[in-house]
């Protein structure tokens, strides 16, 4: 029950993106989305009996939580990181030369 709340010690840690806000981080704004739908599904297991359905979905759910924290949080940062190194590797493309259009006659 305690590792539910020890976890968020982890997540400084975890956190491999170099943009700490999530406002220009699209697919961390998707994967948060996610995360509240989680938690909201993990509340309202908690309110019912442990009948079978609701077993099954509570694991899920909490499996989700933890994997949140360890896996899906550094690998989206891992990700945007990757991307961001590939967008500014890539090289500019130039505007065409002042005699590109020289074929039509005009200057």
């Amino acid at each position: 029950m305690f590792g539910s709340l020890l976890i968020l010690l982890v997540l400084p840690f975890t956190d491999l993106s170099r943009i700490r806000g999530s406002q220009f981080r699209p697919a961390m704004k998707l994967a948060f989305w996610f995360f509240v739908v989680d938690f909201l599904i993990l509340m309202w297991i908690g309110s019912q009996h442990p009948n079978e359905p609701f077993v099954t979905i509570g694991q899920v759910a909490t499996a989700f939580y933890f994997a949140w924290f360890l896996i899906i949080v550094p690998a989206i940062g891992i990700m945007e990181n990757t991307l961001m190194d590939v967008a500014k590797a890539a090289p500019i493309k130039k505007p065409f030369p002042k005699d590109y259009f020289s074929f039509l006659g005009k200057k």
